[in-house]
């Protein structure tokens, strides 16, 4: 059997027939398996059940804006490699959103082991099953970190030669996501991590990137959007959508018009979306704080788009990373965490963002001989489901709940302001 078709019968949605779920149940073991072993890679017991463990909780396909991140972690709790562990989690706590690395750093963070490191990300992507498995799970939008594996440095050498480089990774990349997963319904969204911190040294954000190296990122952006359109022009594939987004983290640097990427890359590039890591904007403030100053950052942001077309979002601005830290010492700051997380997600469903994603299921900022962790993890080092975890696992069962109902009732699903008004009901619930 090919991958492709391995991968439609991993990701098309279940029959509501019981009947046909043994049947398919067989398949999928029988695939799982011609995948693993088409990588050259034997699937451990552990990946296995990750793989088919709760496969037919039926979710509806439909965007349910919030969710988390399966990008890195300090821990395992199986023995399973990080990514699949991590994105079986997700799965199990009810998103149809994931959101993971395709850095170059990505097999070592995720304990996945290259007998070759890969040159390309289309190599690392094709050449690690973990990477393929993940994906042909049923989420419906998959974010990827994807910077590149080449040896190009874009901040300092963008030669012709090196722009051709960067050009071909990401088009052979972006076509064979788009052939792999044909018909497949999937969304995949491609951009970078916090690239304001790509720009500076040392996380010092009072520092002032160059011209050169401003203009460097803008074209490198500029040749990443390029591809990915291009691949999609070219691709016959239906039923399978790709955008390209720039994530930024200082973006107030901007709005007091100092240089930044928000203020000096974005308007030099038409790209699809922009993802916000909104630290600087939620710590420390008043819910109307938080939701005024959000919005001025948004509108900000949507004022250096150039103009697109043919987007399905109604907004393309969206938060790419939230999250607030707790103390094992201050017990009243996991309270404070819970309550200030669920006010960005209501600010989202009240600023009509089309996604809002969480940091994240794992802690990667947990030390494991000092034991000091931020607690900022869905699951924590121990195993232990946090009160993070169960609201967002009840929110989407809520709300896949009332997708169903209003469904039946309508033979459709609600629009997105019903759904936006439904979210925030259900939110003051939890």
């Amino acid at each position: 059997m090919l991958l492709q078709e391995v991968s439609l019968v991993l990701i098309a949605p279940f029959q509501k027939v019981v009947k046909h779920r043994v049947q398919l149940l067989t398949t999928i073991l029988l695939t799982t398996t011609v995948v693993l072993f088409s990588c050259k890679k034997v699937a451990t017991e552990e990946e296995k059940k990750l793989v088919l463990k709760d496969l037919f909780v039926e979710r509806e396909p439909y965007n349910f804006i919030l969710g988390t991140h399966a990008i890195s972690g300090s821990y395992k709790l199986t023995n399973s490699n990080g990514l699949l562990e991590q994105a079986q989690k997700v799965r199990e706590m009810g998103s149809n959103i994931l959101k993971i690395s395709l850095g170059k750093n990505s097999p070592e963070t995720y304990g996945i082991r290259e007998a070759v490191a890969s040159k390309t990300t289309l190599d690392l992507f094709a050449n690690n099953a973990a990477y393929k498995i993940a994906c042909d799970l049923d989420f419906k939008y998959i974010f990827f970190w994807v910077h590149t594996l080449t040896n190009v440095d874009w901040k300092n050498n963008l030669s012709r030669a090196n722009e051709k480089i960067l050009y071909d990774e990401m088009y052979n990349f972006a076509t064979y996501i788009l052939n792999r997963y044909n018909n497949s319904g999937k969304t995949f969204l491609i951009g970078n991590w916090e690239g304001d911190w790509l720009l500076i040294p040392n996380y010092d954000r009072n520092a002032t990137p160059s011209t050169a190296v401003l203009n460097n990122m803008a074209k490198w952006f500029q040749i990443r959007q390029k591809a990915i359109d291009d691949a999609k022009a070219a691709s016959t594939s239906k039923n399978v959508y790709m955008y390209h987004y720039i994530e930024a983290n200082l973006v107030e640097k901007g709005m007091n018009g100092q240089p930044c990427v928000a203020q000096s890359v974005i308007p030099q590039v038409n790209v699809d979306l922009i993802s916000y890591s909104s630290y600087e904007a939620i710590k420390d403030k008043t819910y109307a704080r938080k939701k005024s100053d959000l919005t001025a950052i948004f509108n900000y942001l949507e004022s250096k788009l150039q103009p697109k077309s043919s987007l399905p979002f109604s907004r393309r601005v969206f938060i790419g990373e939230y999250g607030y830290q707790a103390e094992s010492s201050r017990p009243a700051t996991f309270q404070q965490q819970f309550e200030e997380s669920k006010e960005i997600m209501k600010i989202s469903f009240e600023l009509n963002l089309p996604f809002a994603l969480h940091w994240q299921m794992y802690n990667n900022e947990y030390d494991d001989v000092t034991k000091a962790s931020k607690h900022m993890s869905l699951i924590n080092e121990q195993g232990e489901k946090t009160r993070l975890y169960f609201l967002h696992q009840n929110f989407y069962q809520k709300m896949n709940t009332y997708l169903k109902e209003e469904k039946l009732k309508n033979n459709a699903y609600p629009n997105s302001e019903q759904f936006r008004a439904k979210a925030i009901e259900v939110l003051a619930t939890l």
